[in-house]
């Protein structure tokens, strides 16, 4: 079309951008474009353009643009992108498991030629699918496929972009030289007045350029209000022209307008008698395109200019229209009906209720509120009417929407609530809102809430309730009185003790107090595990909250198998968190390493930034154990930085805990041992009542090696009352250390605390033997020591924990001993490639370790064409051995 080449004039460097991203794809090295700019500025010229490029390099493309339409339906440009394809990857309601099964279906389609995906006016497309195509596009580095996305400047778009990941070009307006090359081109005989005024008035917009020169006559004599942006006149532009077409062709328009499809045949349907012959003066106003099946609008401010233009009993008729030849049970027809109603409607009320809980059920939270909010417009009962209003507030909160979540409660306090809605609303305004989040208001209002809504019969409400405070209130202890109060509610609750949410909600809360009982109950279900991820998971926390770490490992190592199983990401961002915590507090380094850079990497795709710092620190402890101790300083310092600034923070602990090991590993005890001790000082910013205890063996360390015995000795003596009453595994085992490096006579109680069973704890088993065999050399035993340090040193070497393992190596060669540092055969391995050898090591398909990753087969055999001579291997089987016999 000619006014999409006019469009093209001085877009050579997004023209090159474009072409630079086609060129790459036949490599295969897939890449994603946003273009990004105003209406009218020529993205849609320039994805005609890719497209035609794309053609000619024999490249099959995948199209969909966004509609502007009042029903929010989720997946659906998705779905409509990849129908060519022949299947639908929509099989789950998260838009992360729809992505990777998406890149799935694209990548396998793309053996036999590339296939690009192009997205005009993607801010109008459903939330879902802009999230999942999203999450698709930062993963096409290695595959034959191309996403290029065309995006309105706007709050919405920005949000999007906000978080999307995605390389961006703005498409901006032109410079005052091409843009009168283009008037030139387009309307050479205007008068120098009228053209000036055109270039002015356009202000660089190709579209206002080509437009308003066409209406040079009537802009001259009825020049439109300067005040208007430059959309408002061309919208009252192609308002003027719509006006002047007969009348049934205008309705016919209006139903396109409200239309959330592009099919024919269904518009003809529900504009009827409109025919064929009644589209024809709308496509040759240039307002319309159509190939015989599907009808669109030439530009997205026609249809704006079209709904602004119809009544409102005008539009009503269109939705009620296309509800007629619409399924009558389809989610389409309960949308159209419900913008065609006026008034209260309860039948259509309830249908819109079940429409939203579907749609939340299943991700599509946008949708959900928007249903919600509608289902309570045509609800005339109030109390149903407030009930989907606070289902509305909810949700909006759980979309991350907090000023929509604020305006809904104000409505819903102007409401009259009975007595259950006001306990429920109390909940949702300290719950949702985090009113009175700080200090003892924040208890007292938790307590109140859940303890009215415990008096109204609702335990599941209520353990939800403690259930969205429970971790804050690890991090952040309420006072003894106030835990008092709250496990007073919790024993009121009518919850199955063995209940994974309870003993979450317990240790959390009460993680001493409840200490011996929950390691009773987790022992327990250790033996016999619940299957689904979500309740490992709840376990696997509850056990980190008390220092289980042997039985939170396998419950998170089984969660996070699960939840990579059955597609559930947010399980498995939370659980890898968990697992690289677990990981790095028990010397497990390569684990740590690996679970905490990819919950990291995941934590930032989802904009979850507190999760990526605590990820951070994980592989800031990590890093100090395996001995890269720069490395560790500056996880350290990032996390620090990213915090909240002044003011005490529970993650200082842990930042302070990274660079005290990481200052033990560099051989500085003496500054490792000040560092640590301020996590014991009550009165020092860094201090934790719980971090401390699994730092103990740590500062026993370096108060031993720095010889600040009498110091250590009163904090020892701190822990050891507390462990009378809180059993804590970690606790027990790191005080069994501590206390034989105290003692008048270590060999005993070396070898009293090795006789303990520390199968589940291999760093401190090997610490005791590394520190027993340290002191039976001092005492010329060197026939005894070697066999104990030998232990050490295997065992070190194996975990990677590499300043252990040489410490404990040079002991060897002291007692006569000659061993030669290990070989690393995967040191030259990214964590992600680490991750992929040792699920290839243990005989998984390139398929299956990709569906656990969230990328694509390709991808993972792309990584492992590289993996292969890093390690020194040629096969799978290969790998295996490589990875069995490496020491880090």
């Amino acid at each position: 079309m000619k006014i999409l080449e006019e469009l093209l004039v001085g877009r050579d460097e997004e023209r090159g951008r474009i072409t630079s991203v086609l060129t790459r794809v036949s490599a295969p090295a897939g890449d994603a474009l946003v273009l990004r700019g105003a209406a009218g500025m020529g993205k849609s010229a320039l994805l005609r353009t890719a497209r035609e490029l794309a053609h000619e390099r024999e490249i099959r493309v995948l199209s969909v643009t966004g509609v502007q339409a009042e029903t929010r339906l989720p997946f659906a440009a998705l779905r409509q992108l990849l129908a060519p394809l022949g299947a639908d990857p929509i099989t789950d309601g998260e838009p992360h498991a729809v992505g990777i099964s998406a890149l799935e279906l694209l990548s396998s389609a793309a053996s036999d030629r590339p296939i690009g995906l192009i997205v005009d006016d993607a801010q109008w497309i459903d939330r879902q699918s802009w999230q999942a195509l999203a999450f698709l596009g930062r993963r096409l580095a290695d595959e034959p496929l191309f996403l290029l996305v065309a995006v309105r400047e706007g709050e919405e778009a920005a949000a999007r972009l906000a978080g999307s990941g995605l390389p961006e070009l703005t498409v901006g307006p032109l410079p005052e030289d091409v843009a009168g090359s283009l008037l030139d081109r387009v309307a050479a005989d205007l008068p120098p007045a009228v053209r000036r005024r055109v270039i002015a008035e356009a202000d660089g917009n190709p579209l206002g350029l080509i437009e308003l020169s066409a209406t040079a006559g009537r802009l001259d004599q009825h020049a439109l209000p300067e005040s208007l942006p430059l959309t408002e006149r061309l919208e009252r532009t192609y308002a003027t022209v719509v006006a002047g077409l007969p009348a049934l062709t205008r309705s016919l328009l209006l139903v396109v307008a409200v239309d959330d499809e592009d099919q024919l045949d269904e518009v003809l349907a529900a504009a009827r008698p409109a025919t064929l012959d009644t589209l024809l003066p709308a496509l040759a106003a240039g307002l319309l395109t159509s190939d015989g099946v599907s009808v669109q609008f030439r530009h997205p401010l026609i249809r704006s200019a079209v709904r602004q233009a119809a009544t409102v009993a005008e539009r009503l008729a269109a939705h009620a229209a296309l509800a007629r030849v619409l399924p009558a049970d389809g989610d389409r027809t309960t949308w159209h009906l419900a913008a065609a109603a006026l008034g209260g409607d309860e039948e259509l009320g309830r249908r819109m209720a079940e429409l939203a809980g579907r749609a939340g059920r299943g991700g599509a939270l946008d949708t959900a509120v928007v249903a919600w909010q509608r289902a309570a417009e045509l609800t005339e009962d109030p109390q149903a009417r407030a009930d989907r209003l606070m289902w509305a507030a909810t949700t909006a909160m759980r979309r991350g929407d907090r000023p929509l979540s604020e305006s809904l409660l104000r409505t819903i306090a102007g409401l009259e609530l009975d007595a259950s809605q006001q306990v429920r609303f109390l909940w949702m305004r300290e719950a949702v809102l985090g009113e009175g989040w700080s200090g003892k208001t924040r208890h007292a209002r938790l307590f109140d809430a859940v303890e009215r809504i415990i008096d109204n019969g609702d335990d599941e409400l209520a353990l939800d309730a403690l259930t969205l405070f429970a971790l804050r209130n690890w991090w952040d202890p309420p006072p003894p009185e106030r835990r008092a109060d709250i496990l007073a509610l919790i024993d009121r609750l009518t919850i199955p003790a063995d209940d994974p949410r309870l003993i979450r909600v317990l240790a959390h809360n009460a993680p001493t107090e409840r200490a011996a009982q929950l390691v009773e109950r987790l022992a327990a279900k250790v033996a016999a595990p619940p299957s689904h991820p979500d309740r490992l998971f709840e376990l696997g926390e509850a056990a980190t909250a008390i220092g289980d770490h042997p039985s939170a490992a396998l419950l998170l190592a089984d969660a996070v198998a699960g939840a990579r199983f059955s597609g559930h990401f947010n399980t498995l961002l939370f659980a890898l968190k968990s697992q690289a915590w677990i990981a790095a507090h028990s010397g497990e380094v390569r684990l740590a390493v690996v679970a905490g850079e990819e919950a990291e990497r995941l934590s930032l795709e989802v904009r979850d930034f507190v999760g990526a710092i605590s990820a951070k620190l994980c592989l800031g402890l990590a890093e100090a154990l395996r001995g890269d101790t720069t490395a560790a300083t500056g996880h350290a310092d990032q996390a620090g930085q990213a915090l909240h600034s002044g003011g005490r923070h529970p993650f200082r602990s842990v930042i302070t805990m990274v660079r005290g090991v990481a200052l033990l590993a560099d051989g500085r005890p003496l500054d490792a041992f000040e560092q640590l001790r301020r996590i014991f000082d009550p009165q020092d910013e860094a201090h934790h009542p719980y971090v401390r205890l699994v730092a103990l063996a740590h500062l026993a360390e370096a108060g031993h090696l720095a010889e600040r015995l009498p110091e250590l000795d009163l904090i020892v003596q701190e822990c050891r009352a507390l462990a009378a009453s809180a059993p804590w595994p970690v606790l027990t085992v790191h005080l069994s250390y501590a206390e034989a490096l105290l003692a008048d006579d270590p060999e005993r109680d070396f070898r009293a605390a090795l006789k303990a069973d520390l199968a589940g704890w291999p760093f401190e088993r090997a610490r005791i033997q590394l520190a027993l065999g340290e002191w039976l050399r001092r005492q010329r035993r060197p026939t005894e020591a070697r066999p104990v340090l030998r232990a050490a040193w295997e065992t070190l070497t194996a975990l990677g924990v590499a300043p252990w393992a040489e410490r404990a190596r040079r002991e060897l060669r002291a007692t006569g001993e000659t061993v030669n540092r290990g070989e690393d055969r995967t040191g030259e391995l990214t964590a992600q490639e680490l991750q992929i050898a040792q699920l290839a090591a243990r005989g998984l398909s390139n398929q299956e370790i990709a569906r656990q990753l969230y990328v694509s087969p390709r991808t993972v055999s792309t990584h492992l064409y590289r993996i292969y001579p890093k390690v020194g291997v040629r096969s799978r089987a290969g790998l295996a051995e490589a990875l069995a016999t490496s020491k880090t």
